[in-house]
C-alpha cells in the first residue's frame, strides 16, 4: 500500500512539473508574440513621420519574428518598396569583405599576416605604405591607414562630390591612397579606415584574378543562397530593382535624389533586408566558414590597443568583457553590430546573443533615418532590461 501511494505521489508530481513547463513555454511564446505589434507600431510611426522608408526583418533563433516593407523606392514613378528591392548596404559590406578574406585564408590563397606592400607588389604607386601593415591590421582598423577626412580639403567639399567622380582604376586608387599621410603606425590605435577595406577588395580581385562582384557571387552569395545580394563596379550598368536614395532638404521642403553614387569606389554591395538577415545568421553557423574563422570575425581584435573600441573583422563586438563607444545598445547580452550610411542609404545589422535575435533594416531616406536610435528602440522592445 505504501509503495502504491508513493507511486501515485510521483506521478502527480511529474504531471505538475510538465504542466509548469508548458505554462512557462506558453508564457515565453506570448511574450514573443506581444513584441510583434509593438515593433509594427514603431516602424509604422517612423514611416508616417518620414523617418523610415525601407525593409526590416527580425528573426528569433532563425525564425521570422517580424518582417515589413514600407515606403517608396522611386519617387519619380511612385514605385513602392517590396521584399526584393535592393539597397546599398554601405559599411555593412565590411562583414562580407572580411568573410571573403577569411575564405581565401581557408583556401590557402592569403594569410592574415600577409604584408600590404607584398600584396601590392604588382602595382606601381608614387607614395608609400608602412612595411609592417598586414591584412589583420586592415581588417581590424588598426593599420593606421587614412580615411575620407584625411584627403585634400578640395576633394572633401560638397559631400566629397569631386572625389566620388574621379572614376579610379585599381592602380590609380592605390596610388591615390599611397600619397595620403597615414594617421599612425600599424597596431598603435583604432582608426576606422574605409580605405583599408577598399584596398582589401582590390587585393581580393588580384588574388582571384576576377572582379569583386564575381568573387562575391561565386564565393558567398551563391553558396549561401543570397539571391538578391550583388556587387557592381561599373557605373554604366543599371542595377535592377534598386531603391533610389534620397535626402530631405529643409530649405526646399522636398526630397532630393542623390545622383552621385560612384560604383567604382570601394566595391559597393547591394542587398535586401531579408538577405542581410540571413547573412547575420551565418555568423553562428559554421560550415561555409569554419568555427575558427567565425570566431576571428566576432573576437575583439582591439583588446590590447584601445579600451574604448571593440572591433573584430568587419563587426563591432560586444562580448560581455569589452564595450565600444561605437554601436553601444546598452544591453548586457553579447552581440555584434555594424551600421552603414552612404549617399542617402542607411543600413543596420545586429546579431544578439549568438543568433537569439538578428535584426536587419535598410532605408533610402538618408538624413531622416537615425539608424542607431531606431536600433535602440527595437532592442528595447525585444529585450526587457
Amino acid at each position: 500500500m505504501k509503495k502504491i501511494l508513493i507511486s501515485i505521489f510521483l506521478v502527480i508530481q511529474f504531471i505538475s512539473i510538465i504542466g509548469c513547463q508548458q505554462k512557462k513555454g506558453k508564457a515565453s511564446l506570448i511574450t514573443t508574440q506581444n513584441n510583434k505589434p509593438k515593433i509594427d507600431s514603431l516602424f509604422k510611426a517612423h514611416y508616417l513621420q518620414n523617418l523610415f522608408h525601407g525593409g526590416v526583418v527580425i528573426t528569433q533563433k532563425g525564425k521570422t519574428l517580424y518582417e515589413n516593407y514600407l515606403g517608396v523606392a522611386d519617387r519619380s514613378w511612385n514605385i513602392l518598396i517590396k521584399k526584393d528591392v535592393k539597397f546599398d548596404i554601405a559599411s555593412v559590406n565590411k562583414s562580407m569583405i572580411a568573410a571573403l578574406v577569411l575564405k581565401a585564408v581557408e583556401e590557402g590563397k592569403l594569410r592574415l599576416d600577409d604584408k600590404l606592400v607584398d600584396l601590392l607588389s604588382d602595382f606601381s604607386y608614387e607614395g608609400s605604405f608602412h612595411s609592417e601593415i598586414t591584412l589583420h591590421h586592415m581588417l581590424s582598423h588598426s593599420s593606421g591607414l587614412p580615411n575620407y577626412n584625411n584627403i585634400d580639403k578640395k576633394l572633401r567639399q560638397n559631400n566629397f562630390l569631386t572625389f566620388k567622380r574621379l572614376r579610379f582604376t585599381n592602380e590609380l586608387y592605390i596610388n591615390f591612397i599611397s600619397k595620403i599621410k597615414p594617421v599612425s603606425k600599424p597596431d598603435q590605435q583604432f582608426y576606422y579606415s574605409n580605405f583599408a577595406y577598399h584596398l582589401i577588395s582590390i587585393i581580393l580581385e588580384q588574388t582571384y584574378k576576377k572582379p569583386f562582384g564575381k568573387i562575391l557571387q561565386e564565393k558567398l552569395t551563391l553558396p549561401l543562397g543570397l539571391n538578391n545580394t550583388i556587387s557592381e563596379s561599373k557605373n554604366e550598368v543599371v542595377i535592377s530593382q534598386l531603391a533610389k536614395a534620397y535626402n530631405y532638404q529643409e530649405e526646399t521642403g522636398k526630397w532630393h535624389q542623390n545622383l552621385f553614387m560612384d560604383l567604382s569606389l570601394g566595391r559597393r554591395i547591394f542587398s535586401t533586408a531579408s538577405d542581410l538577415n540571413r547573412w547575420g545568421q551565418v555568423m553562428d553557423n559554421p560550415g561555409w566558414l569554419t568555427k575558427e574563422s567565425l570566431n576571428l570575425m566576432k573576437q575583439n581584435q582591439q583588446k590590447e590597443i584601445n579600451k574604448k573600441y571593440s572591433y573584430g573583422y568587419g563587426w563591432v563586438v560586444f562580448d560581455g568583457e569589452n564595450k565600444s563607444e561605437m554601436g553601444n545598445l546598452e544591453i548586457s547580452q553579447p552581440y555584434i553590430i555594424h551600421g552603414g550610411s552612404t549617399e542617402g542609404y542607411k543600413a543596420m545589422l545586429i546579431n544578439i546573443n549568438n543568433g537569439e535575435y538578428v535584426i536587419s533594416f535598410l532605408s533610402n531616406i538618408g538624413n531622416k533615418t537615425q539608424e542607431m536610435q531606431l536600433a535602440q528602440k527595437i532592442v528595447n522592445i525585444l529585450i526587457k532590461k
